[in-house]
């Protein structure tokens, strides 16, 4: 490692106050007797306590017999607190702030300042000394663990997520009753989406659609910018990494936002709409998402109106050809804390229970439930069973692929998003800045993104100006813009650039 990188930890350990070394004594000298006394159930099996996010209306209960298979096959206990998606990021931070922590976590958003402060001030184990001599943990993905590696360490398992993940979601059956084509270019999309908000593609005798669903997010400006060949949130360019918004591919993009805004083909409450709302409700013909999204989220909408057709496409052309917003290769981490798991012994016994997690049998059961209840086997092909409660949120244990080692039998929808994912690896345009490190980011990074969003908003519903919005560019630059940009540019000539 650089020594360039011991200086930035310890002037991060400066920066949230000098105090965290010697809290984190005390929690372990406090923790320590009794976690590691307490490792064991009465019959031999290792006791974990876990807390993960509930996604689902209801926590998973203690007697589920998914959970109680896991527990048989890795001979564990799993006490596992469920923390609604919602109050999720805050509970982890008074967890956090307490010091009384479970064995294992999930940590969302680990670039974040407090997570990554956390990480850089030891409160977690470095995990990639030991996962060498793992069957499963060692085969995970070279992105995942690139991006998700601080300062030179792995202070948590990465959850894999495929790169060539975002795309393009829309009503099929709207483009067919219009007589219009897929997509290929961002004019075509324009032309497309006025024509869902103009030309009555649900057939009702209404003018009450329009063609774009958008949320705070902005998803659009996001893979506007990317097929016009801009960067993924952070690019290189002039041999600096620089954020997207200086780039003139960000501002076409922004500028057909605005304009797609005005002439209602975006909804102008899209800052404060609920993703999926609209489109859910028949309202919107188009979203910007992972593409995956249109196999899980609507459902409902879909058993509502038979006629109703969703299709996905990623295939984009631009300048630079066909380009897909990627992902980071993964989009969270399973932290192991060092106040409750104190001794090495533990880690250890910890590690082989996520490696197991990998395994086929695991695998398999996180990925379809159990055989007769969650599914059937059709000619040694998984067959789903409708209406079952299925893996629900013990999905969210898996750190590695979502599929399981048995073939499945899918919808035409799920066939294509799965092929698409699949054909557009090698196109999927990921963030430079995702494993790069800089100190004025994680003091004041948030904020001053946040400035920009709140800019980019206010640019394209109309109530910002060029001149106004070139304005908060210089204000982003001047207010430590710029030293991110250096600091991240020295980081990347020093650890990544070829």
């Amino acid at each position: 490692m650089k020594s360039n990188g011991n200086q930035f930890t310890k002037r991060i350990k400066w920066f949230i106050g000098g105090v965290t070394a010697s809290l984190l004594t005390l929690v372990l000298v406090a923790c320590g007797a009794a976690s590691d006394s307490q490792d064991a159930t009465a019959d031999g099996k290792l006791s974990l306590n876990i807390m993960m996010i509930q996604q689902g209306s209801e926590p998973v209960k203690r007697d589920n017999p998914i959970l109680k298979q896991i527990e048989e096959y890795t001979n564990t206990q799993l006490n596992i607190t469920w923390v609604p998606a919602s109050a999720y990021d805050d509970k982890v931070s008074a967890t956090i702030a307490s010091g009384k922590l479970p064995d294992l976590m999930l940590a969302r958003r680990n670039k974040d300042s407090a997570m990554l402060n956390a990480q850089l001030s030891g409160y977690f184990w470095d995990l990639a000394p030991y996962l060498k001599d793992t069957i499963n943990l060692s085969k995970m993905s070279e992105e995942a663990v690139k991006n998700a590696t601080v300062n030179g360490s792995l202070y948590g398992i990465p959850r894999e997520r495929v790169l060539a993940r975002y795309g393009m979601i829309f009503r099929k059956d709207w483009l067919d009753n219009l007589g219009l084509k897929e997509p290929k270019t961002a004019e075509d999309l324009y032309t497309i989406a006025k024509a869902f908000t103009e030309n009555d593609p649900d057939q009702d005798g209404q003018k009450n659609t329009f063609g774009i669903q958008e949320d705070s997010s902005m998803e659009l400006l996001k893979q506007l910018t990317i097929y016009n060949g801009g960067p993924n949130a952070w690019g290189l360019k002039d041999n600096k990494v620089t954020p997207d918004f200086m780039y003139p591919e960000f501002k076409e993009a922004l500028d057909l936002y605005r304009k797609m805004v005005s002439e209602g083909i975006i909804s102008p409450d899209f800052s404060i709409a609920k993703k999926y709302e609209y489109f859910n409700k028949g309202r919107a013909g188009i979203y910007f998402s992972v593409i995956d999204d249109a196999v899980s989220r609507h459902v409902d909408m879909m058993k509502l109106n038979d006629k109703t057709e969703i299709d996905v496409t990623q295939n984009f052309e631009g300048p630079s050809g066909v380009r897909v917003r990627g992902t980071n290769g993964y989009d969270s981490l399973l932290v192991i804390p060092k106040s409750s798991v104190t001794s090495e012994e533990k880690l250890k016994k910890i590690i082989h229970f996520l490696d197991q997690l990998g395994d086929g049998k695991i695998r398999d059961l996180i990925a379809y439930g159990i055989e007769g209840t969650d599914y059937t086997l059709e000619n040694g092909k998984v067959k789903k069973t409708e209406g079952t409660a299925g893996t629900g949120d013990l999905f969210n244990l898996r750190w590695g692929s979502p599929a399981g080692t048995k073939e499945v039998i899918q919808t035409e929808l799920e066939k294509k998003v799965d092929q698409s994912i699949m054909d557009h690896a090698e196109m999927a345009v990921t963030d430079l800045s995702a494993s790069l490190i800089s100190e004025t980011n994680t003091e004041k990074g948030a904020n001053l993104s946040k400035d920009m969003v709140d800019a980019n908003t206010k640019y394209v519903l109309g109530e910002l100006d060029e001149q106004g919005w070139n304005a908060a560019v210089a204000k982003w630059r001047s207010g430590g813009g710029d030293q991110i940009i250096e600091e991240f540019t020295t980081y990347y000539n020093e650890h990544m650039s070829p």
